[in-house]
């Protein structure tokens, strides 16, 4: 199991969407080592956004904002 941080890299609109600098959410992972952006998007993508609307009240599917380009992954543990 692995934790990661999931976070915003800039400020942007997009299709209605607002992101902004620094919101973050944190997944849990089965797998240890591999970037969940990168990793099983299919299973991935969705979670995040779930975490996404939870925390925040966005969703990032709808702007097609789950990516390597919008997001950053950090494994915290």
């Amino acid at each position: 199991m692995a934790l990661w941080r999931i976070s915003v890299k800039n400020s942007r609109s997009v299709n209605g969407v607002r992101l902004e600098k620094g919101m973050f959410v944190d997944l849990v992972t089965p797998v240890t080592m591999s970037n969940p952006l990168n990793c099983n998007p299919n299973e991935n993508k969705p979670k995040i956004n779930n975490l996404f609307v939870s925390k925040y009240g966005i969703d990032l599917l709808k702007a097609g904002l789950i990516s390597v380009t919008d997001l950053r992954a950090e494994k915290i543990s």
